[in-house]
């Protein structure tokens, strides 16, 4: 049990709000979400759920959350009274990466390795490779192919689909099996034109004459959400990330009858691949999923 998700889920039951709670921890929601998400995993309850569009605490919430501050508490004593040193490891990746869909990993990274501490940045993800070579970041998590990057030492992870998501107001959301064509005078946001899953889209359409009225975003993730539920645009989901946009977002993947966008997940390291705490994130990275 991480005291990161324990003090999430105490601040969201305070402010009864996930952006509220995002604002006074400066996290994205969607990391809020994640966190809430994995607690409730970690116990197999319920703690927080979404009625009418309002956020209530369940009655396991309600019981779990004097505990909850009991252990911050105990735990925050604890920091105060110890002085024991940690190395450091900062590790750079794109927003949905590295506040969501590698927040498990880097969580169990650190109850493994308790003396390594983590300093995570989030950037485009076109970015990171340049972090890693200016030494910006000492490892980095990268959506696209390896081999651009002969430069670097490269590693796979895993291959992740990604998905056109609309809002439920759509009326596109309720069709089934809708083609390229259907999408076009459709708004179109996302937070970067470098992404690799825009990158693979775009060509689709032109290929197919769809000409979408593209919005571009060079913000976080969540401001892009929020947007495409406001003014129900189109964006593009990591299909890791399709339960978080329809949870906090209430957008929904479209029924396509067109292959999914994949793209590799790549660990990336440069002249730092020799730091003993880098092997150890890479060796635990590659044996995680």
């Amino acid at each position: 049990m991480d005291t990161r998700e324990l003090q999430t889920f105490v601040t969201v039951c305070e402010t009864r709000n996930y952006q509220k709670a995002a604002d006074l921890l400066q996290y994205a929601p969607s990391t809020v979400f994640k966190h809430v998400q994995t607690l409730e995993n970690e116990l197999g309850v319920r703690l927080l759920i979404r009625e009418n569009r309002t956020l209530k605490i369940t009655e396991e919430g309600k019981n779990f959350l004097p505990h909850a501050r009991a252990i911050l508490s105990e735990y925050q004593a604890s920091i105060r009274k110890s002085s024991i040193s940690t190395a450091s490891l900062t590790i750079g990746g794109c927003e949905l990466n590295v506040e969501h869909s590698l927040t498990d990993l880097f969580t169990g990274f650190v109850r493994k390795n308790p003396g390594i501490h983590l300093n995570l940045i989030t950037s485009p993800n076109a970015s990171v490779p340049d972090m890693v070579r200016s030494g910006q970041v000492d490892i980095g998590f990268y959506y696209g192919q390896s081999a651009q990057h002969r430069e670097l030492e490269t590693r796979r992870m895993y291959r992740e689909a990604a998905y056109l998501v609309s809002s439920r107001s759509n009326p596109l959301s309720e069709r089934k099996k809708l083609h390229y064509e259907e999408l076009n005078g459709m708004e179109f946001v996302y937070p970067h034109d470098s992404c690799c899953f825009v990158r693979m889209l775009m060509p689709e359409l032109e290929k197919r004459q769809v000409k979408l009225k593209k919005i571009t975003f060079l913000g976080g993730m969540h401001f892009v959400t929020r947007e495409a539920g406001n003014s129900n645009a189109l964006t593009l989901a990591p299909e890791h990330a399709l339960t978080l946009f329809d949870e906090i977002y209430d957008l929904v993947p479209l029924d396509l009858d067109e292959e999914p966008m994949y793209a590799w997940e790549t660990i990336l390291v440069g002249k730092r691949a020799e730091m003993p705490e880098v092997k150890k994130l890479l060796d635990y990275a590659l044996l995680w999923r």
